[in-house]
């Protein structure tokens, strides 16, 4: 079961549909497994494959729609 049932990058809500699909990346931390979208999986694959961006350890972030998206690590 998902400790975090949205996208902790952006909020969006993960459907069941998407549990069964590949379009959400899965990231294990210490309390539990959080999925991100595919959308901020691709603009942020960078920090999340070198472990500069860590959503296991992220709230979700909620944010009006067309809002800034959290910027990527220096």
């Amino acid at each position: 079961m998902d400790t975090i049932p949205a996208c902790p990058l952006c909020a969006r809500p993960r459907t069941p549909a998407d549990a069964r699909g590949l379009a959400w990346s899965s990231h294990h931390g210490p309390a539990g497994t959080v999925h991100v979208c595919g959308p901020c999986t691709r603009a942020h694959l960078v920090d999340l494959e070198c472990g500069l961006l860590d959503p296991a350890r992220l709230g979700v972030v909620a944010r009006a729609p067309g809002a800034a998206p959290v910027p990527r690590a220096a």
